[in-house]
């Protein structure tokens, strides 16, 4: 038997699955109208029943797009790729508007990808409970599908990822030696110190310390303004902000979008409030940076540099956010907003510096991720870096995110999904011929 390149595999609860092929390769299939046969699929190329039809009658919208390549004892399905989360009432926790836009893109390129969660991974038997959505029906099923070729980590949470059995479902895939990236999330007292050990990158940092009584008034009396942020934190929840005004202390905490502040005129009893906001959790101490403004509001750049098909780091879009009215942060759920990196660059640097600037950082960043990368001493495959200018035109590093937000900018954000695509079809052999 001889299979063409593309089909559609329809997955089911029960057995066999089914192998549509188009109408014009049943040439193909010797003139035998359906057929079963065993083919691979999954990560441990186990095989796996299939009944193969090739007729017009047949309901490809139940299926999924996917690739086949001959192989030294068949033909293998894939590239399969399992997004992993965590169990939520519904099955899944986690974005689930990033899952379907990720699994559509998958079906126009010929993946299969699928959704799981980390407690559902049986060791024994190397299976997971997946959960597939049904594009044309906008519906989810479950079927125990095979490990899969790539493991893309979306753990929703740092709470989730420390579970001890998220951490035995990790180790496992790991010795299995499914390509898995991005592993973990990354802790900004880390970030700090690997970015410092670069001679090349560490001019890019604010002074950042440990939030400590000691390192706080050490640095208070230097500085018009500070940073206070959780090394565990993400989207600006729980940042403070320090104002020196002529040594009295106004302190500004930001729950959802709204700024509360308070003066202090001693060390104590802004530390005593500290301690309260703060509650134990573990922070850094980063000096503030006076922003370059678009039209009267701080604004920073948000970067995604993600690998491509051939494992090369790229950047896939680069975003400008710029702070709310009376917000401390310039993150969007904040109070922060979007806007165009042209047209803010442009206003501000003029039409000559603008393409510049943006090549400027599209090298830092490139050099960034490589270095975390390096550092951190995982496989990587994307990263959302938060840099500023500030008003005297130096380039400054604030943020690392391994679990990047999605973008908003719908170009970056198709730019975004197609580089999954290649680096997934990269990691798993299954690169087009």
């Amino acid at each position: 038997m001889n299979l063409p390149k593309e089909g559609t595999v329809v997955i089911t609860p029960t057995k066999p699955w089914g192998l549509l092929l188009a109408n014009n390769t049943k040439k193909n299939l010797s003139q035998v109208n359906s057929l079963a046969t065993y083919l691979q699929i999954g990560h441990d190329n186990e095989l796996y029943q299939f009944k193969v039809t090739s007729n017009n009658k047949n309901n490809f919208t139940k299926g999924f797009p996917i690739r086949i390549k001959k192989t030294a004892k068949g033909y293998k399905l894939g590239p399969t790729v399992g997004i992993m989360t965590t169990t939520g009432k519904k099955g899944i926790k986690g974005n689930i508007k990033n899952f379907i836009d990720i699994i559509k893109m998958g079906n126009k390129t010929g993946l299969l990808i699928y959704v799981f969660s980390a407690e559902s991974v049986n060791r024994a038997e190397k299976k997971v409970k997946a959960y597939l959505y049904l594009q044309q029906h906008k519906r989810w099923i479950a079927a125990f599908m095979p490990l899969p070729d790539v493991v893309y980590n979306r753990i929703p949470s740092r709470k989730d990822e420390l579970k001890p059995l998220i951490q035995t479902t990790i180790q496992f895939l790991k010795s299995e030696d499914i390509p898995f990236f991005n592993p973990s999330y990354f802790n900004k007292w880390c970030l700090y110190q690997w970015m410092s050990e670069s001679p090349g990158l560490n001019f890019l940092l604010p002074t950042t310390k440990k939030l400590t009584k000691q390192n706080l008034i050490e640095l208070l009396p230097k500085n018009s303004s500070l940073y206070l942020k959780p090394v565990d934190g993400k989207a600006g929840i729980g940042f403070l902000k320090i104002t020196n005004k002529n040594n009295i202390y106004i302190l500004s905490y930001q729950n959802s979008r709204i700024v509360d502040n308070q003066a202090f005129i001693n060390y104590e009893s802004l530390w005593k409030k500290i301690s309260k906001y703060t509650n134990n959790t573990e922070y850094i101490i980063q000096t503030g940076i006076q922003l370059n403004t678009y039209q009267g509001s701080p604004f920073d750049i948000r970067v995604l540099v993600q690998k491509n098909g051939l494992g090369k780091w790229l950047v896939s879009g680069i975003g400008v956010r710029v702070a709310g009215e009376k917000s401390i942060t310039t993150h969007v759920p904040r109070g922060g907003y979007i806007a165009s990196v042209d047209q803010v660059f442009t206003e501000v640097y003029g039409k000559q510096i603008s393409p510049v600037l943006k090549e400027r950082i599209t090298e830092l960043a490139i050099e960034i991720a490589k270095h975390i990368e390096k550092k951190s001493g995982a496989e990587l495959g994307e990263i959302s870096l938060d840099l500023g200018i500030d008003q005297e035109g130096y380039a400054w590093f604030f943020e690392a995110n391994s679990k990047p937000m999605e973008f908003d900018e719908p170009a970056i954000r198709q730019i975004s999904l197609l580089r999954l695509m290649q680096y997934f079809r990269y990691l798993s052999g299954f690169v087009p011929e």
